[in-house]
């Protein structure tokens, strides 16, 4: 599998990305590897919640008792995964 070695960006969005990394003292690399996996996780979450509309909008849903168990761990050392539609 080949991989990303280098990318190709306009000499202002360097500049900004050179600058954040100072500011943060980190390596320049590191700091668009970091935005990088917040933004594929983000959009993962976004299309997952996509999906869960779509899925109350076609007759697919959770009961409550399911999600308010989900709930009742959040944040907790054993939180359960969100119910998923049936």
């Amino acid at each position: 599998m080949s991989g990303v070695s280098a990318l190709n960006v306009p000499d202002d969005l360097k500049e900004r990305i050179e600058q954040a990394a100072r500011e943060r003292e980190q390596n320049p690399s590191t700091l668009i590897a970091s935005a990088l996996d917040l933004l594929l996780e983000t959009e993962a979450l976004q299309t997952e919640e996509a999906q869960r509309r779509l899925d109350s909008h076609t007759g697919r849903t959770v009961p409550n008792e399911r999600v308010m168990a989900w709930l009742d761990t959040w944040g907790l050392k054993g939180e359960i995964p969100p119910p998923e539609c049936k």
